[in-house]
């Protein structure tokens, strides 16, 4: 049997040379609110995403799309702390936040109706980014500011902040158009979902044990592709 499947895979793969896509892409989403999470007002908001599309073709319906990306959101996350010997807790959700991630997708894709002038497709992905979360701590939550590490007389000065490593999953719909330019244009929603487990925080003065807590991050996006045919 598996010998089969593999004779029938070779079979598509000769008949149809493999075409390699490089391309950029820009996208514009917001984070959709945590469905069974009370985050308060803790919730990202709007924010850009760049990316590198990368596409085997090993078939006129099928594809394998790879694309690193980087992008960057801004809203409230939550942040928890203790005070007076862990005998009191504290909280942090009005404090501003960025999200800055820097990652890496891959997944399959397929486009039925290939030999149309405008060709529609869908498509999932799994990917792993580098997630860093900054803030700007003031007023009440300012207490976190450690001076040893933190210059809090300085507009340089890095708040307390958060990394971690984020697995995620998403699926996209879009439509190319290939004959507008000299190089294939897509149009492409798309929805990701990645869960942001709690992180200790870089910089806060240690005895405060602080951290950011857990929320699930899922951002719907609109964005264009240039798609350039090697």
């Amino acid at each position: 049997m598996i010998s089969i499947a593999l004779a029938v895979l070779m079979g598509v793969l000769n008949a149809n040379a493999a075409d390699f896509e490089f391309g950029a892409g820009f996208d514009i989403s917001t984070d959709l609110p945590d469905r069974g999470l009370d985050q308060g007002e803790a919730r990202m908001g709007t924010g850009v995403t760049l990316r590198a599309p990368i596409r085997w073709t090993p078939h006129p319906a099928v594809a394998v799309r790879a694309e690193p990306f980087a992008g960057v959101h801004g809203g409230q996350d939550r942040v928890e702390w203790s005070q007076y010997g862990g005998s009191v807790s504290f909280a942090s959700e009005d404090h501003w936040t960025l999200l800055s991630q820097l990652g890496f997708r891959v997944g399959p894709e397929f486009s039925p109706f290939s030999g149309m002038l405008f060709q529609p497709y869908i498509g999932s992905s799994l990917g792993l980014s580098w997630a860093r979360h900054w803030h700007s701590f003031q007023g009440a939550s300012a207490v976190l500011l450690d001076p040893d590490t933190n210059d809090v007389n300085s507009g340089g000065n890095i708040d307390p902040y958060s990394d971690q490593v984020a697995p995620s999953v998403g699926a996209h719909v879009g439509v190319r158009f290939q004959e507008l330019l000299p190089f294939a244009i897509e149009a492409e929603l798309g929805y990701n979902v990645a869960f942001m487990s709690e992180a200790s925080l870089s910089g806060a003065r240690p005895a405060l044990n602080a951290v950011r807590t857990a929320y699930g991050f899922n951002p719907v996006r609109i964005g264009v592709n240039a798609v350039f045919i090697r």
